[in-house]
């Protein structure tokens, strides 16, 4: 139900004039009319890496993915995902475990196009990536294994009487010791030298140029699942926990301002017990697996006076029991993913799929949904001054308007709840880019979605996301209609004026600006939303 059209006295804020304008008489004669009440106060400042994605070049079959990127304005690209657990950096072999056939192989030299006169030169995948970031004008995180073994050669399938160890695979090591400029050794994945080479070309992470960050492996709880030929049995909790302060140790003793993110676990099974880990019985009075992977690294970096982690990484992707939102379209599942997202921060809000039931127990160091609040809560209480970062989510394939605008309201609850990095899993093709440029494309103040979040209230949660944003000169205010009909929003906005409209809406998908304006309503303005729009307003 929406809320009744408000008085002056129930708006928060009053007292400016706006230029006379067109609005949509329709919509004002609508009973469908939501108040927007805006703190006083702008709260947190947005970090502008949650506009972030993931860098797979071709695999999705279309335009490589860092072309995506660059019209969708992202600000961060991840390199990750399965192949980088087994990824020798020395050869740019990997093993694509369960995804194809257990074979090693060419598969990261084949997403990025590289030249095949560049397959030998070491860490051709990564230096490619990060420049393809440079080039954008976005931070790379790369991703660098943690697993026991990567891949020792491109010649395809890996039987099982191949698991590692055995000459398939080469044995990883994370001591440091090797400068630049050494000789590689080739009977080893040597990650310290690998970091130590790229500083040495790009500069440390404090330079223009340098990578910024470096994430803890990716999944380890699947492993198992995922790479059986590479770890056929579990890892015990404390053997991965200690390889991933080691490791974390070796790149801050190289490029002291890197920032490591860890542990990168895939959802909600991952995050309570490593994926009901066999020895977390012997581990369960933590609470859950990420409070002991922070407990860990604070006491680990008390102990070395110096912070080891920087960053808690976790992967985030909606669920329903009507079936799959991962990269899907279906019109069946437009209801479903619309309201996927309020499962990150709307609290009350209780998603009908399996990981409500897996996060029911509560606890104060126990993920529950929703989701990013107790990720803080847990942070705080276990590691205080460590960010929030989600390095994958997807909410469909944006064939359709729907998964469009699930997106943009995914990435306005990232932008608003303190998360300091996002990155989207999948290219940023068909709509996808238009949620992005939402947020990212610049306006006629050659802003965009920027500065101090606004806490917005409502009580049309159901129907309507809001988001807003102070940069100290604009107020930006983005809007998500996710119903089948047109929506009217009354706010007061405190000594302001309007200025702009930009969207993008069912029926015309394409973001751009809109020729709309607010009209006055008792003492504020109404703001009209198509059915399934989104719209980003700009005062001044």
């Amino acid at each position: 139900m929406f809320a009744k059209t408000p008085t002056r006295r129930e708006i928060l804020a009053g007292g400016v004039a706006f230029a006379t304008s067109v609005a949509f008489s329709k919509a004002l004669a609508s009973d469908a009319t939501v108040a927007l009440r805006l703190a006083e106060r702008p709260g947190e400042e947005i970090s502008p890496l949650v506009f972030g994605s993931n860098e797979i070049g071709v695999m999705d079959g279309g335009p490589p993915s860092a072309d995506l990127d660059k019209r969708a304005g992202v600000t961060a690209r991840r390199f990750g995902g399965d192949l980088t657990t087994t990824y020798n950096w020395v050869n740019n072999a990997c093993n694509a475990g369960k995804n194809h056939n257990q074979a090693n192989g060419d598969f990261l030299l084949n997403a990025l196009q590289i030249p095949r006169s560049e397959w030998t030169r070491p860490a051709v995948v990564v230096e490619t990536m990060h420049e393809a970031s440079l080039h954008l004008g976005a931070r790379s995180l790369v991703t660098l294994p943690l697993a026991p073994y990567v891949a020792a050669d491109m010649d395809g399938v890996v039987a099982a009487s191949e698991t590692a160890p055995s000459k398939r695979f080469t044995p990883t090591r994370w001591t440091p010791g090797a400068r630049a400029k050494d000789p590689i050794d080739r009977s080893v994945c040597d990650l310290p030298h690998l970091v130590a080479r790229l500083v040495e070309k790009y500069g440390d992470a404090k330079s223009t140029r340098g990578i910024f960050a470096y994430a803890l492996d990716n999944e380890p709880g699947l492993w198992m699942n995922n790479h059986p030929r590479v770890m056929p049995a579990r890892m015990p909790i404390d053997d991965f926990v200690a390889r991933s302060i080691a490791a974390a140790r070796a790149i801050k003793a190289i490029d002291p301002a890197a920032l490591v993110f860890g542990p990168s676990n895939w959802g909600a099974t991952e995050m309570v017990d490593f994926q009901n880990a066999p020895d977390w019985a012997s581990h369960a009075r933590y609470g859950s697996f990420l409070a002991l992977y922070l407990d860990a690294f604070r006491k680990a970096s008390e102990q070395d006076g110096k912070r080891l982690l920087d960053t808690l990484d976790v992967h985030w992707y909606p669920f329903s029991n009507r079936g799959s939102l991962f990269r899907t379209d279906a019109e069946s599942l437009d209801s479903a993913r619309l309201d996927a997202p309020r499962s990150l921060d709307e609290s009350g809000f209780r998603e009908d799929s399996w990981v409500a039931r897996a996060l029911q127990r509560g606890g104060e160091d126990r993920p529950v949904l929703p989701i990013l609040p107790s990720l803080h809560r847990i942070i705080a209480r276990r590691f205080p001054g460590t960010k929030l970062s989600v390095s994958e989510f997807n909410y469909g394939l944006g064939k359709r308007v729907p998964s469009a605008l699930a997106l943009a309201d995914a990435l306005g609850r990232y932008a608003t709840n303190g998360v300091f990095l996002a990155a989207h899993w999948g290219s940023l093709d068909n709509l996808l880019s238009e949620s992005y440029r939402l947020y990212r494309t610049p306006d006629v103040l050659g802003g965009a979605f920027a500065g101090r979040s606004v806490p917005v209230q409502h009580q049309a949660a159901a129907a309507l996301a809001a988001f807003a944003a102070d940069d100290g000169v604009a107020l930006r205010i983005v809007l998500i209609n996710r119903t089948s009909r047109e929506i009217a929003a009354d706010l007061d906005v405190r000594r302001r004026q309007f200025r702009q409209a930009h969207g993008f809406e069912d029926g015309q998908p394409t973001f751009g600006k809109r020729m709309e304006a607010p009209d006055q309503h008792e003492g504020g303005v109404r703001l009209v939303l198509p059915p399934l729009s989104a719209r980003r307003y700009l005062f001044v």
